[in-house]
């Protein structure tokens, strides 16, 4: 989820103590108070999304993206052992991860800071062999890499470093 921040990130509290309302702790912890399982956040400059690909970088899409807080949630192990209602599983496992963002996305507004919830669905149609496809608005593998959650591989696919189940 990209954050754009204000100019100001300090607040005065009182004439005597001055507090940083928002930093990297913060936005983590209303990740996991919100039921993600992994959260990290990556610079969303494009020098730091220079491998993803043209159109899916934060700054293609997202004017003023400073940074981009990256959620995932753990897939129900019981998706992989029944594929008949693999489907059904997926997507409640997007329903819920929609709405974990949604939240944190509210917490980070209710601190003064503008943010956006990006999925990787309701993003950009792109046409490529015979068909149109679905994307999001950024690249979410070169967004979750950035962000520690995992390695994009040779095959392209994204191995995160906590379990296989992390969505």
């Amino acid at each position: 989820m990209p954050i754009k921040q204000k100019k100001e990130k300090m607040i005065k509290k009182n004439k005597d103590s001055i507090i940083n309302v928002l930093n990297s702790e913060t936005v983590k912890e209303y990740g996991f108070n919100a039921g993600a399982s992994v959260v990290g956040i990556a610079a969303a400059a494009a020098e730091d999304f220079a491998l993803a690909p043209e159109g899916f970088k934060p700054a293609d899409s997202l004017a003023g993206c400073c940074s981009v807080v990256v959620l995932g949630a753990t897939f129900s192990q019981e998706a992989f052992n029944n594929s008949a209602n693999y489907t059904e599983y997926r997507k409640a496992m997007i329903e819920e991860i929609n709405g974990i963002a949604k939240n944190v996305e509210k917490r980070i507004k209710a601190d003064g800071y503008k943010a956006r919830s990006v999925t990787g669905f309701g993003g950009k149609w792109v046409e490529g062999n015979g068909r149109k496809e679905q994307f999001g608005l950024i690249s979410l593998k070169h967004a979750a890499e950035l962000a520690g959650i995992g390695v994009i591989g040779k095959n392209y696919l994204l191995t995160n470093t906590y379990q296989p189940s992390i969505r």
